[in-house]
């Protein structure tokens, strides 16, 4: 039995199969916003993998304890594939499967950082942070943003990768509000 509280023994075990696999990954989400200094409470982990669904792969994740859902969106749906990811006594785990090169870039600019649960692991850069917020759009999303534009100092390529994933105008809008 690990000595580490479930949410910290879940997400190891997870970040675990991914590195024996050669799987980039990153944190993304609630936890992430929390990693670059945001205070945020969360109950859940969101992932973004460069994984797909396969035999091996649900074989070692069924022997880790986790109980395997691969969900399929439709040609529109703005998340193609996830693996939503489950535990007894651990936190809900959702891994967005990046099928798009734009995926794939902001896993490959992670920084590694350590996590309030002592945990060392990549999280995405705090520019793609912000996208992926502004992306999202509800209003926790919108606040998420706000606090990490109070807190990041300058961001050369936000604006640039805003435009490049359609939410200038939206990043400029919070912008205006909150005086950031």
């Amino acid at each position: 039995m690990s000595a580490r509280a479930p949410f910290e023994d879940t997400l190891a075990r997870l970040t675990a199969i991914f590195e024996q696999r050669s799987i980039p990954y990153a944190l993304m989400g609630g936890l992430a916003v929390a990693a670059w200094g945001a205070p945020r409470a969360t109950e859940d982990v969101d992932l973004l993998a460069g994984t797909g669904q396969s035999d091996e792969f649900d074989r070692a994740l069924r022997a880790a304890s986790f109980s395997v859902e691969w969900r399929r969106g439709g040609p529109d749906d703005p998340i193609p594939l996830l693996l939503r990811l489950r535990t007894p006594g651990g936190p809900e785990i959702d891994v967005v499967c990046a099928t798009r090169a734009w995926e794939r870039e902001i896993i490959g600019r992670a920084v590694r950082l350590r996590l309030p649960q002592a945990l060392e692991i990549p999280v995405v850069a705090v520019e793609d942070l912000i996208i992926l917020k502004l992306m999202a759009g509800g209003p926790g999303d919108l606040a998420d943003v706000t606090d990490l534009l109070e807190r990041a100092g300058p961001l050369p390529e936000l604006e640039k990768r805003a435009a490049a994933r359609g939410v200038l105008e939206l990043l400029r809008q919070v912008r205006a509000a909150t005086g950031h």
